[in-house]
């Protein structure tokens, strides 16, 4: 017994020391976040709700939308390093992330009509609509609902369905979803213990031992991005609730559709990108062995198929391909 007592009181002493030498730089840090959240978006106010959203760059209009845990913060990064400059982002933050409010009775239609109706005010006629993750199913559903008002779509391992085979179990999920709710738990790991924070988020350990110091670093920015995760976590939830759409709606989508995946995705599964594949005729499809969820160490690579997708779109909307890991096979 007094053995246990001892064992106790040393972790509790641990924990506390950490705790110490931890806590000033993460209220530092979460501080900082704050402030440069509010300095760097906006919220619009329409006849259908309050949507908060950022407007960066020049040249042709691009709506992003964000994956679990982000907002329009994180819809900037995914437009920063899979497309570049030279482009208009108008990225949002979805139904209950950072400042979106959940409405009543909030479905996938409701959100995409508030998408619309932020481009309207914008005076914004065409997009090209971009979408992470868990942003795919509203992505889906805006092309559907509005085809005039959408030149593309670019899916990056992006959801499409309620849930897939492979997907992450639910224990591990669950496990997120525990971390997601501490400011504090999230910023630990995230600062400590990399390689399992994206473990759970969907790259293997054995993708994050490949990366270069430069990957290393983008993923560092990716996870540091979140902070504060507690103000992202209702959106999460309400992700989960949503109804996505079905194959015989996603037939009718008529826009031009890159799909960008990996097979070793561990959190949203490649039968994701099959299964938009599969329902859309005039969709391309890259499917990487490997590079686990939003390809990372594939980033280089996954910039030339956006790049090539955008210039084939430019000169014919008519031509479509089929690509096959990383060869490009055309379909007859």
């Amino acid at each position: 017994m007094k053995t246990l007592w001892l064992i106790l009181i040393v972790l509790v002493a641990i924990a506390v020391l950490i705790l110490a030498l931890t806590y000033p730089g993460y209220q530092s840090e979460m501080q900082a976040a704050r402030d440069g959240l509010l300095l760097n978006s906006e919220i619009m106010h329409t006849d259908l709700g309050d949507i908060e959203y950022s407007m960066k760059g020049e040249g042709s209009p691009i709506l992003l939308l964000h994956g679990a845990g982000g907002g329009y913060d994180q819809g900037l990064w995914l437009g920063k390093v899979s497309l570049g400059d030279g482009y208009k982002f108008i990225s949002v933050s979805r139904f209950g992330y950072l400042r979106s409010p959940v409405p009543e009775n909030a479905s996938i239609k409701k959100q995409v009509a508030l998408y619309l109706a932020l481009l309207d005010n914008l005076n914004i006629e065409r997009v090209l609509v971009v979408a992470g993750s868990a942003g795919g199913p509203s992505a889906l559903q805006f092309v559907h609902e509005y085809p005039d008002r959408c030149s593309a779509l670019i899916l990056f391992s992006a959801r499409s369905m309620f849930q897939a085979p492979g997907d992450k179990e639910m224990f591990y999920v669950n496990i997120i979803h525990l971390i997601q709710q501490s400011d504090f738990a999230y910023w630990l790991f995230a600062k400590f213990f990399q390689s399992v924070i994206l473990e759970l988020m969907g790259i293997p350990t054995e993708v994050y031992k490949s990366f270069t110091p430069e990957q290393k670093e983008l993923a560092q920015e990716m996870l540091d991005m979140m902070h504060p995760m507690s103000q992202r976590y209702k959106g999460t939830i309400h992700d989960g609730e949503m109804v996505l759409l079905d194959s015989v709606s996603m037939s009718e989508i008529s826009a031009p559709i890159l799909i960008i995946h990996s097979k070793d995705d561990a959190l949203v599964s490649y039968e994701h990108a099959e299964y938009v594949h599969k329902n859309i005729k005039q969709s391309k499809l890259i499917l990487f062995d490997t590079g686990g969820h939003v390809m990372l160490s594939q980033m280089n690579e996954v910039r030339q198929y956006v790049k090539t997708f955008l210039r084939d779109i430019l000169k014919s909307n008519t031509s479509i391909l089929f690509y096959s890991e990383t060869k490009i096979v055309p379909l007859y």
